[in-house]
């Protein structure tokens, strides 16, 4: 069954398409997940909502395969949720 992810896979560390083509989503699934999970308190809704504009807009661009590099888009993702980027502040 033909992948419906529209980007270009880039192999590196002599692994098959399909096996880095795997790991490359599982850590952006990952991501996202990590990136939802916000344990509760006063200013959990704001941050929430800040994270899923940043996860959206994430997913729209792989989907829409404006993404060349699957793992430095997970990075970008990390890096938007975690230092100061969607922290509800």
């Amino acid at each position: 069954m033909p992948n419906s992810i529209a980007h270009q896979l880039h192999v590196t560390g002599g692994k098959s398409a399909p096996e880095a083509e795997n790991h490359d989503l599982r850590d952006l699934l990952a991501a996202i997940r990590d990136a939802l999970d916000v344990p509760p308190g006063p200013k959990r809704a704001a941050i929430l909502g800040d994270r899923v504009l940043v996860v959206s807009g994430t997913i729209r661009d792989v989907l829409d395969g404006k993404v060349q590099y699957i793992p430095f888009e997970t990075d970008l993702l990390r890096r938007k949720t975690t230092e100061g980027g969607g922290t509800g502040a």
